[in-house]
């Protein structure tokens, strides 16, 4: 492999710096002030200090005036609701199709899509008329699989109201919109299984609800390939009726002004019956079961406890579930935050929520852990829901979950679209039109019994399902939770996994796994042949842009710079047995062993260095690596065990995993591309060196180029 992100301190370096470009990185101490002896002290209590021990009691709830909500419905059965506000001169428009529940089979995804396609055009406009005339008026107008958002100033509220109907009447699906589509889709699907946290969530789906229910159902790799425009435009004809719809408008409106709107640009929209299949309630599990993504060189788990739970939108049980997940852990003030990261310093956030479906709700608990923490913080984990289940919370957790909850709501009723949300849910589950207005005085007459009875009813922990996406050596620890006494393993999909397809391979050496290696890349000799190489790379770090220079030499000499926002961070070489680090100007002492590091990345091909040494090297077995089955081949070298994996079927690397002191460094490697006859990596992602992944893209890669050797001086 060409080039890798280095193992000494370079990118922790880069990570400190980005923290302080916009600080002073000089710190001086004020002066010290003139020695004086100083005052006698008044330690008499002041008058009002008894007064300031005892908090004062909350006052009564306050009345939350949402606006005049009035609805009614046109002849095709669309329901139009209407919040009334004329203290700004703005309105929003909320366009909710209640699709069903339906499986998508083969198409999975093709609802997901049509999102995308609702804003691709119009029969009068095309996707970028439609985004200029939009942006002209500073207008917002967004899709979704079940509608459409649009937002405006009053003096465009006829105009807005009448492009997101056209958006999502007169859709006409253009081909060359569909391809560019479903290509965003496949980059997107693409990040979503290579990414521990959405792999994670994409498994807490199928095992909660099953993948014989809608909500536990996927989109693959399989099925996305077999969404055309005409699966989309079947979701489209087949959901999308006026008589399963709602037109929430909140602001600057009247009423006569809302039914004219309502029926000039939505009467012609076509009644249509739906289907509406029924489908098993998703249960708790019988026990405790643990299920296991193996993930290569992950240096943390992703863990997440959950279950389905019957929570009904618009009760009071859902209103007291809010304040569960505040003492639990929805915010830095709860429960699993305080124990696993405040007292045992196991992850950065442990976090805890419910959520209500009037079809199935689920309850969550999740936290990203590092590796040799895993089994002690689900210990954690469990403890903390057990207690909670089974345990009257504390008067003062409910206090402060009740002013929490005070002020979220107080925010949330800043934003139309949340007002609109509140109106709607109103009409759609056909609440109380008080829900809303009186919720908070439900929050403050809920009692500490009240929350004990909902988490009773909700937290089961001795009935869960167990969730752990990390490094396939944590999952032997995992063992004792499960009911059965096994863990069972599945894909990035949630399909089950058979482990002893991943035993070590028995018909291929190490020799044959890096000869296959040269092979893909296009051959050892023209590799061997190469002169020098130099790359252009860009990634982002803390939302600045970072970039990197490197080149490399067939003599093992090394030259690489790395800026931001056009500072010169770091500059790293190494030539002759001699290496140098400079951050910002300042050099860096190196001890031997990282100019011995440096060598060796120094190598154009560290393979053709392995090939010389496979007395060292084993086949250690075979793992997925972002979903492709991967050898993996372990290199002893100087004491210590590195890991190379490479794709069982093209033998290209795909990544690379060392350990460095206390930290497991995890280099991925990805969408080869040819340069000078040989591939290499265009997008590198580095996974351990700091609390986030590091992903850069490869803008530029020439070959055997005239260099500048001031590139490789030292002082």
């Amino acid at each position: 492999m060409f080039y890798s992100i280095y193992r000494y301190a370079v990118l922790i370096l880069l990570v400190t710096t980005a923290g302080s470009l916009t600080a002073s990185t000089t710190y001086f101490a004020p002066a010290a002030p003139p020695q004086t002896a100083p005052a006698a002290r008044d330690t008499t209590p002041p008058v009002n200090a008894e007064f300031r021990m005892t908090a004062p009691e909350p006052g009564p709830a306050p009345e939350i005036q949402l606006g005049d909500f009035e609805d009614f419905e046109l002849d095709n059965g669309l329901k139009v609701v209407l919040v009334e506000n004329h203290k700004l001169p703005r309105v929003s428009y909320q366009l909710f199709v209640d699709v069903p529940l339906h499986m998508e089979g083969a198409t999975a995804g093709a609802q997901e899509m049509l999102g995308s396609m609702l804003r691709r055009g119009t029969s009068e406009m095309t996707k970028e008329e439609l985004d200029e005339a939009i942006d002209f008026i500073g207008a917002n107008i967004s899709t979704s699989g079940s509608g459409a958002y649009a937002s405006t100033i009053s003096k465009y509220k006829e105009q807005v109201l009448k492009m997101m109907a056209a958006i999502v009447l007169d859709a006409q699906f253009p081909e060359a919109e569909f391809n560019k589509v479903k290509e965003d889709t496949k980059a997107g699907l693409a990040q979503q299984l290579t990414t521990p946290d959405a792999i994670a969530d994409r498994v807490r789906q199928t095992m909660v609800y099953g993948s014989d229910h809608p909500y536990g159902e996927l989109m693959t790799e399989e099925t996305l390939e077999n969404i055309d425009l005409a699966a989309v435009k079947a979701v489209y004809d087949t959901y999308f009726v006026p008589n399963r719809s709602y037109l929430v408008m909140v602001g600057d409106l009247t009423p006569e002004e809302a039914r004219t709107l309502a029926e000039a640009n939505f009467s012609s929209w076509e009644e249509k019956e739906v289907m509406v299949p029924e489908f098993d309630t998703p249960q708790r599990p019988e026990g405790i079961k643990v299920a296991f993504v193996p993930r290569a060189g992950s240096v943390q788990s992703n863990v997440i406890i959950a279950d389905p739970i019957k929570l009904e939108p618009g009760t009071k049980e859902a209103i007291r579930a809010g304040l569960l997940d505040i003492v639990l852990g929805s915010s830095f003030n709860g429960r699993l935050f305080a124990n696993l990261r405040e007292d045992k310093g196991y992850t950065y956030g442990a976090y805890a929520s419910t959520s209500e479906n009037p079809n199935i709700g689920n309850f969550r608990a999740n936290a990203n852990v590092r590796n040799e923490v895993t089994d002690s913080a689900i210990v954690q984990f469990m403890y903390e829901l057990d207690r909670i289940a089974n345990e009257p919370i504390t008067e003062n957790e409910l206090t402060l979950a009740k002013m929490q909850t005070a002020g979220n709501f107080g925010r949330a009723l800043e934003s139309p679209q949340r007002i609109a949300s509140f109106a709607l849910n109103t009409v759609r589950y056909d609440l109380d039109r008080d829900f809303y207005p009186e919720y908070l005085k439900v929050v403050q007459n809920s009692s500490i019994n009240d929350v004990s009875e909902v988490a009773n009813e909700l937290i089961d922990p001795k009935n869960a399902h167990i969730i752990v996406v990390g490094e396939k050596s944590v999952a032997e620890k995992l063992a004792q939770f499960a009911s059965s006494g096994t863990v069972d393993y599945y894909d990035v999909n949630g399909q089950p996994v058979d482990m002893s397809d991943m035993d070590a391979p028995t018909d291929v050496t190490p020799e044959q796994v890096l000869n296959g290696y040269f092979e893909a890349i296009g051959g050892k000799e023209a590799a061997m042949a190469l002169e020098n190489v130099s790359m252009t790379m860009e990634g982002s770090i803390q939302g600045q842009t970072i970039n990197q220079t490197m080149i490399k030499t067939n003599d093992a000499r090394m030259s690489s710079q790395t800026s931001m926002m056009g500072i010169l961070l770091a500059d790293q070489r190494y030539a002759n047995g001699k290496g140098m680090v400079k951050q910002q100007g300042q050099s860096v002492p190196l001890p031997d062993e990282a100019i011995a590091a440096m060598k060796d990345e120094a190598a154009l091909f560290p393979e053709a260095t392995y090939l010389t040494m496979l007395d060292s090297i084993t086949v250690e077995g075979s793992e997925m690596v972002n979903g492709t089955k991967a050898i993996v081949l372990a290199i002893t070298k100087n004491g210590s065990t590195s890991r190379e994996y490479y794709g069982a079927d093209d033998m290209l690397k795909l990544q690379s995993v060392r350990t460095q002191g206390p930290q497991t460094i995890t280099q991925s490697y990805s969408d080869y591309a040819e340069a000078g006859g040989i591939l290499f990596p265009r997008t590198l992602k580095v996974e351990g060196m700091m609390p986030i992944p590091l992903e850069m893209q490869v803008t530029e890669v020439t070959v055997n180029t005239e260099l500048d050797e001031s590139l490789f001086e030292m002082e």
